[in-house]
């Protein structure tokens, strides 16, 4: 019954994970506003890639 538990964590970890991602994802999306704004091609491909990887950590969530 342990691996079960090990393997399933509980909702509230669940959450707190999906919210630290959530954050993650607005603060990006402030920050690669901020690049457009420079005009700063560069940072924002960088920051888009990392957009990228936390969204399709959401995506794990939501699936």
């Amino acid at each position: 019954m342990e691996n079960n538990q090990i393997m399933h964590p509980s909702p509230g970890i669940r959450k707190t994970k999906f919210n630290c991602l959530k954050d993650q994802q607005c603060a990006l999306n402030m920050q690669i506003r901020l690049a457009m704004q420079l005009h700063n091609r560069q940072v924002q491909e960088e920051l888009e890639k990392k957009l990228e990887d936390v969204t399709k950590q959401l995506e794990c969530f939501i699936y």
